[in-house]
């Protein structure tokens, strides 16, 4: 019995730091399972990447921002349900990237060896047509996988 009040008495001490505890947790599950990036494989050109998928609004906004690297087999595919102009920035990029506009599984438009830019970028990049998807890659890939105007992306 005195075992037992002596569990009680630190219970009682201690019964907010538990719940806090679960309460972080929870929401830390919850912003993981929101941000998760569902996977495909793509190939593009002579390469093939690993792309996460940003198919959401929120998805799509955050992109590659923040991250701290991407390696050489790594990507972002932006997927969207119609085809738009598309407007992209290197808004808080840690490293350069080339982006590749696609309407229809081909290249519409692209750009090399774009720079890193910080909260208030100045430079865009336009797709020119209307694009389904977007494309982005580690900086020099598009030319390391022989990407064009024309050249079929397949995911």
């Amino acid at each position: 019995m005195a075992r037992h009040k002596k569990y009680l008495k630190y219970w009682h001490q201690y019964w907010h730091l538990t719940l806090l505890l679960l309460v972080v947790s929870l929401v830390s599950l919850l912003y993981l399972n929101v941000n998760h990036y569902r996977s495909l494989n793509v190939k593009a050109g002579v390469c093939n990447f690993q792309a996460d998928v940003a198919d959401t609004s929120s998805k799509q906004y955050q992109g590659l921002s923040g991250r701290k690297w991407l390696a050489k087999n790594e990507a972002m595919l932006f997927l969207f349900p119609q085809a738009s102009d598309r407007t992209f920035v290197m808004r808080r990029m840690n490293f350069p990237l080339d982006i590749v506009f696609i309407r229809d599984h081909k290249i519409i438009n692209l750009y090399h060896d774009l720079l890193p830019e910080g909260d208030y970028p100045r430079s865009t990049y336009h797709s020119g047509l209307p694009a389904d998807a977007v494309l982005e890659i580690p900086a020099g890939a598009s030319r390391d996988c022989r990407l064009g105007v024309g050249v079929e992306i397949y995911w």
